[in-house]
């Protein structure tokens, strides 16, 4: 969340895919959770529409650099959970990632900050509940 929302309150263009649904209430809930915290950086939030769920993992840094893997950020995916990331310091691993993001963001769409913060009081009731369960999960 920290190097997100600062490079994102620097200008960089910081853009997050993530599904519309989830398949582990708390894991889905305590995410959103967050959405907030980073729209308000300037962080651009997209959600991959329904009924596919997107668990891909990749990352690419300044055209240089291409994170991919199976490892969720969090604790346990870090720490219990074996893992596995790639990270190619190569501007070829890059651009060929660049066509896959693309295809996730045609098939998603932007959340804004006002829309966010007006959502149902119960949804955002479980995301906050989920957050306090989220060092655990």
């Amino acid at each position: 969340m920290t190097a997100m929302t600062t490079v994102a309150e620097r200008g960089v263009d910081v853009t997050l895919i993530s599904s519309e649904i989830g398949d582990q209430f708390l894991v889905y809930n305590a995410q959103r959770s967050y959405y907030e915290q980073l729209l308000r950086a300037g962080v651009k939030v997209y959600l991959f529409k329904s009924p596919s769920l997107l668990h891909a993992k990749h990352l690419t840094v300044d055209d240089d650099i291409a994170v991919i893997g199976s490892s969720n950020l969090d604790l346990r995916s870090f720490k219990l959970n074996l893992e596995v990331t790639l990270i190619c310091y190569d501007k070829s691993v890059a651009a060929a990632m660049q066509p896959v993001f693309e295809s996730y963001l045609k098939r998603s769409r932007q959340v804004h900050l006002h829309e966010w913060t007006t959502r149902p009081i119960m949804a955002r009731l479980a995301e906050n509940l989920s957050r306090l369960t989220a060092a655990l999960q």
